[in-house]
């Protein structure tokens, strides 16, 4: 029996987020070894090669739409390539994993206040019921039960770094809804990798002057295949299908659940053990999730302020 497009959209969302996971694993592991530009540049350049057999069929049709819409691929290769993955990975040199793993899950908050206020999302009770048990689970998640532990967090330089790559996936996760009709998948995608590459040059040619080079260990390579054919070419496929199904604000309530499979996957590579809060947060984690995206009648909040006449994003870019 063939998915449903929502059923297809929310498995993609659930996907991507899987895999984005191991990132931050991946990039506190080798946050001192590469510098953040150019563990960028090669992630990228390794997701380009990768999707570039499937964009060059289509290149002939995508091409009049590619020149058409520049302007707005370029921007998307800025937040979503450049912006995004350069200051998480700037940021894990000096901010610890229980500040960033708070700070992620803002990502959708700001996705759902930006389809509320540009777009007229509908923004229904449900929908606020569950950001509110989402965020209880991740922060029963990562206080480890002890809520005298959030209450000691200070907030650093790499954390307002990492506050600012949240933004830039928001940003990406929004606009990406209006990719343009005449761009397939997969060159939507190339065209935002091969932008985001050409914004990171200035960044890679000053750090190879500046800084140290990077070391060539096997936990660095291994790293940038991760990243770049899993957290890159793989994870933006299946987000920017997810988004196309499902629109950014039902896939952003699945992203919450990066928290709980970073959880998982600490416990299988690291060996933690699995404790009675990790239990209780990624329970709230999925009832969350499964509120915020669930069908069925639900009121709607007051529409934002300047109603119609406020500012709509437009339907093309």
């Amino acid at each position: 029996m063939p998915l449903s497009s929502r059923t297809a959209g929310i498995l993609a969302a659930l996907a991507a987020t899987i895999l984005w996971s191991g990132n931050f694993v991946a990039a506190r592991g080798i946050a001192q070894a590469i510098p953040p530009f150019q563990l960028n540049f090669w992630r990228w350049l390794l997701a380009l090669a990768c999707v570039l057999p499937l964009a060059l069929p289509r290149l002939r049709a995508d091409w009049p739409g590619m020149r058409r819409h520049w302007r707005y691929l370029a921007a998307i290769g800025l937040v979503g390539v450049t912006g995004l993955n350069t200051l998480v990975y700037k940021a894990a040199q000096t901010t610890t994993s229980l500040n960033m793993a708070l700070l992620v899950p803002t990502a959708p908050i700001m996705i759902l206040i930006l389809s509320r206020l540009f777009h007229e999302e509908p923004l229904t009770y449900r929908r606020v019921a569950g950001v509110g048990v989402v965020l209880l689970g991740v922060l029963t998640l990562f206080s480890r039960g002890d809520w005298q532990t959030l209450v000691g967090v200070r907030f650093a330089e790499g954390d307002w770094i990492a506050l600012a790559g949240v933004a830039c996936f928001a940003a990406y996760s929004f606009f990406s809804r209006y990719r343009p009709k005449d761009v397939s998948l997969q060159g939507f995608n190339a065209a935002a990798f091969a932008w985001g590459l050409l914004f990171c040059l200035p960044g890679v040619l000053w750090e190879a002057v500046c800084l140290p080079l990077p070391e060539g260990s096997p936990a660095v390579f291994g790293s940038i295949l991760y990243v770049g054919i899993g957290c890159s070419f793989a994870a933006y496929l299946l987000w920017t299908k997810a988004i196309t199904a499902i629109g950014p604000v039902q896939a952003g309530m699945v992203y919450y659940s990066l928290p709980l499979f970073t959880a998982a996957e600490a416990t299988l590579l690291l060996g933690e053990p699995i404790a009675l809060f990790h239990l209780a947060g990624g329970a709230f984690i999925a009832c969350g999730i499964a509120i915020a995206t669930g069908r069925g009648k639900a009121g709607r909040m007051p529409p934002a302020a300047g109603g119609r006449h406020g500012i709509v994003a437009p339907k093309t870019p």
